[in-house]
C-alpha cells in the first residue's frame, strides 16, 4: 500500500467515530421502540394517506384509528368505537378541532414528513413508518452537529462529544424520535446552520449552496419554522456586528445579507402560496384551535401570555435541577469558545439553534408545549457541553503534567478544543486572518 492510499485511509478513519455514534443512537432508539401517536401526528397520518390517494374522510378515520391504537392520552373505548367517538368529537385530544378548516390549514402545507414516510407507512404501518423517518433524521442531525463543530474549528474529540450530547439531550432521544416533524425539520435547519458556518469561514459558494438547500428543506418539512430560523441567523449577525472582534468582517456582512434575503423570501413565498402566518398562529393559540370566536387583539394577548409563561418557566426551574445544571455547563462552554483570543466568526453559528428555539417559544408561549418547541436550544447546549468537557480534560491533563514536572509544549493544552487540525477547504477560502500568537495552556480560559 502506497503513501497516498495510507493517507486516504487515515482521512476516512476520522469518519468512524461519528458514524459509530450515529449507529449507537439508532440501536438505542430501536430498543426503545416507537412512541405514542400525538394529536399533531394525526394530521401527518391524514396528510400521508391523502397524498397516497385515499379519500379525505377515510384518511381522517384511519388517522383516528391509529391514534386510538397508540394514544398519547387515555380514550374511552378501543378500535372502531374509539375512532368513531373521535370522529364525532368525543375525544379529549383529537376529534374536537382536527377537522376545523383553519386548524387543518396549518398542517396541510407540511407535506415533507408524511410524504417521505408514506412508503414505509404502507409497508410497515403508520406508527413504525413515521418513527423510522424521525429516528433516521435525528441520527443524520447528529452527524451534522459533528460536521458543524469541525467546520467552526473544534477538534475531533470536542465534535464527537457534542454529537453524543446531542443524542442524549431531550432534542435527541426524546423529541427527535417522536412521531412528529421535529426530527426532519431540525435536520434541515442544521444544514442551513452548516451553510452559515461555511459563509462565516469564508467559503462563499459552499456556504450559499448549503444555506439555500437547508432553507428549501425546512420549507419542505415544516414551513412555519423557516421565518423564525432566518430571523435567528439575522439576529446572530446583528450581534456579531456589535462585537468589536467581528464588526468589520466582510464574511459577517455577507452572511447577514444572505439571512436578510432569505427572510424577505419567506414573506414573499408565504404570501404567494397563501400559507398561514404569525397572525393565523396567534388566533389558533387564543381560540383553542379555532373552536372559539377570533380575538380582536392577539398581539396584546401575546404580551400577557409571555409574562405568564415566564413566571411559570422560572417557577419550574427548581423542579429540574439536572437539566438546569446541563444547560449551565453548555452555556459555559459556548462562552469559553466565544471569549477566546480572536475567536473565529464561524463560532457564532453554534448559537443559531438556540435562537431558533427561543424565538419559537416566544411566538407560541404555551408552557405545556415549550419543551418540544424550544428543543433546538439543546443543540447549542450540546456544542457547549462538548466544549466544556474537552476544556476540563485538557486542563486536568495539563495540571497532571505540571505536577510531574514534565516539559509541556505550549501547543499541548487545549489542542483538541481549539481544533488544531489540518486546514479545511473552508479555511483556505477564508479571508486571511491576522497572525495570532501560539496558544498557551490557558488559551481559552484566560481570554
Amino acid at each position: 500500500m502506497g503513501p497516498g492510499a495510507s493517507s486516504v485511509l487515515l482521512r476516512r478513519g476520522h469518519l468512524i467515530p461519528p458514524l459509530a455514534a450515529g449507529g449507537l443512537f439508532l440501536i438505542v432508539a430501536a430498543l426503545l421502540g416507537p412512541g405514542v401517536v400525538w394529536g399533531d401526528t394525526v394530521q401527518y397520518i391524514r396528510i400521508a394517506h391523502e397524498l397516497g390517494g385515499m379519500p379525505v374522510h377515510q384518511a381522517w378515520f384511519t388517522a383516528y384509528t391509529e391514534y386510538c391504537a397508540h394514544p398519547s392520552s387515555g380514550l374511552q373505548g378501543t378500535g372502531a368505537d374509539c375512532a368513531s367517538a373521535a370522529w364525532a368529537g368525543a375525544g379529549p385530544i383529537v376529534g374536537v378541532h382536527d377537522r376545523t378548516p383553519a386548524y387543518a390549514a396549518i398542517f396541510s402545507p407540511r407535506i415533507g414528513y408524511p410524504l417521505v414516510s408514506l412508503p414505509l407507512m404502507t409497508l410497515l404501518g403508520d406508527q413504525v413508518g413515521l418513527w423510522i423517518v424521525a429516528v433516521l433524521s435525528t441520527a443524520l442531525a447528529g452527524l451534522l452537529v459533528h460536521r458543524i463543530a469541525r467546520v467552526v474549528g473544534l477538534g475531533r474529540r470536542t465534535a464527537l462529544l457534542s454529537q453524543l450530547a446531542f443524542y442524549l439531550l431531550p432534542v435527541g432521544l426524546d423529541h427527535g424520535t417522536a412521531l412528529l416533524a421535529e426530527g426532519p425539520s431540525l435536520m434541515a435547519a442544521l444544514i442551513l446552520v452548516l451553510g452559515v458556518a461555511h459563509l462565516l469561514r469564508g467559503s462563499r459558494r459552499r456556504g450559499l449552496l448549503l444555506a439555500v438547500a437547508g432553507y428549501a428543506l425546512v420549507y419542505f418539512f415544516k414551513y412555519s419554522s423557516v421565518l423564525i430560523l432566518c430571523v435567528a441567523v439575522l439576529a446572530v449577525c446583528v450581534v456579531m456586528v456589535i462585537v468589536p472582534s467581528s464588526r468589520h468582517d466582510r464574511r459577517v456582512r455577507l452572511t447577514g445579507v444572505v439571512a436578510l434575503a432569505l427572510t424577505l423570501a419567506s414573506f414573499v413565498i408565504g404570501s404567494a402560496f397563501g400559507l398561514p402566518g404569525v397572525e393565523h398562529s396567534l388566533q389558533d393559540t387564543f381560540t383553542w384551535h379555532f373552536t372559539l370566536p377570533p380575538v380582536p387583539d392577539p398581539w396584546v394577548k401575546l404580551l400577557f401570555l409571555e409574562g405568564n409563561f415566564l413566571g411559570t418557566f422560572v417557577g419550574n426551574l427548581p423542579l429540574n435541577p439536572g437539566w438546569v445544571l446541563v444547560a449551565a455547563i453548555g452555556i459555559a462552554g459556548i462562552v469559553l469558545l466565544l471569549r477566546r483570543r480572536r475567536p473565529d466568526p464561524s463560532a457564532w453559528a453554534l448559537t443559531v439553534p438556540a435562537g431558533l428555539g427561543v424565538l419559537t417559544v416566544v411566538g407560541h408561549p404555551v408552557y405545556s408545549q415549550s419543551a418540544r418547541l424550544g428543543s433546538p436550544v439543546w443543540v447549542t447546549m450540546a456544542f457547549g457541553v462538548g466544549i466544556a468537557i474537552s476544556w476540563a480534560v485538557d486542563r486536568f491533563a495539563s495540571r497532571r503534567r505540571r505536577s510531574r514536572r514534565a516539559p509541556v509544549s505550549p501547543l499541548a493544552a487545549d489542542h483538541d478544543l481549539l481544533g488544531a487540525h489540518r486546514p479545511t477547504r473552508a479555511r483556505r477560502d477564508a479571508a486571511p486572518a491576522p497572525e495570532r500568537a501560539a496558544p498557551g495552556p490557558d488559551a481559552v480560559s484566560s481570554a
